[in-house]
């Protein structure tokens, strides 16, 4: 629980230090406040998956680096650990 409430902390105080740059009333203002509100239940529902969600996320590889992958003749959809060369 401390991890979580630690992690929204954390990027609630981002959040509310870009949305300060905007009127309350503004959508960007609104955009930003339903993100806060959608970060708080990912990370009350299920942690865990939300944790695991987000390193696949950023994870991902561009297109441009997907394809410097295959020009060298590795497949980026493979999975190192499935066994499969």
């Amino acid at each position: 629980m401390k991890e979580k409430i630690e992690l929204f902390e954390h990027d609630s105080k981002m959040l509310a230090g870009i949305a300060g740059k905007y009127s309350h009333d503004s959508d960007e203002y609104r955009a930003l406040e339903h993100a806060a509100i959608a970060l708080w239940y990912a990370l009350g529902d299920d942690f865990e998956r939300f944790q695991e969600y987000v390193a696949k996320f950023q994870g991902d590889l561009s297109l441009e680096q997907r394809s410097h992958l295959r020009a060298m003749g590795i497949d980026p959809d493979l999975d190192p650990d499935s066994g499969d060369r």
